[in-house]
């Protein structure tokens, strides 16, 4: 078996991590689940607790760069929000486990916070640039963009997706949809 470049190890180490969380794996059942030696892990972080914030990270990180390039290529400030919250919300695959054990713990927490935080400041600017354009209607900015951050904070909870029935991704887009067409039937 050849083998995996870096790139390759980190997608395969990040699918594992964001799918089942941290807490009940080893490093050496992720050693041996990845097929790789527990030294190659460890290289990355010397715990599979920063093990599992360096990925969420840079998971987090790629998904607002993503939203960032996805947006700069539209220009009409409609697509342009869509796209945003599409690439940055939670469709990565964030299985329950993960969001658990993000949760668990202070430094997972302030990293899902920081996260949150930055997607919502990034749709500040996106709202500003709308309301500037005549498109959006004229509402305080950072009103909307805290509206949606204390909404985010109650999505991202287990215990309530759980109540609603729905993975966080999908809860996500039904909330953004809510906020990009309202609530009140439109006859067009």
């Amino acid at each position: 078996m050849a083998r995996r470049t870096e790139e390759e190890f980190k997608q395969e180490l990040t699918a594992l991590l964001i799918t089942e969380g941290i807490s009940k794996l080893t490093i050496a059942e992720i050693a041996a689940r990845l097929k790789c030696s527990r030294r190659r892990i460890y290289q990355i972080a010397p715990t599979k607790e920063e093990l599992f914030i360096d990925i969420c990270r840079e998971l987090f990180n790629s998904k607002l760069e993503r939203g960032f390039a996805m947006a700069n290529q539209e220009s009409e400030p409609t697509k342009i929000i869509k796209v945003y919250l599409t690439a940055t919300l939670n469709a990565s695959g964030i299985g329950k486990a993960c969001l658990v054990d993000l949760e668990a713990t202070e430094q997972g927490r302030k990293l899902f916070d920081e996260y949150q935080l930055a997607r919502i400041r990034g749709l500040e600017g996106i709202i500003e640039e709308g309301i500037k354009q005549n498109v959006f209607t004229s509402y305080n900015s950072r009103l909307v963009s805290e509206a949606i951050l204390g909404a985010a904070q109650r999505l991202r909870n287990p215990v309530f997706l759980e109540e609603i029935g729905m993975r966080i991704g999908d809860a996500f887009e039904h909330f953004y949809q809510l906020v990009l067409d309202g609530l009140l039937k439109r006859n067009d």
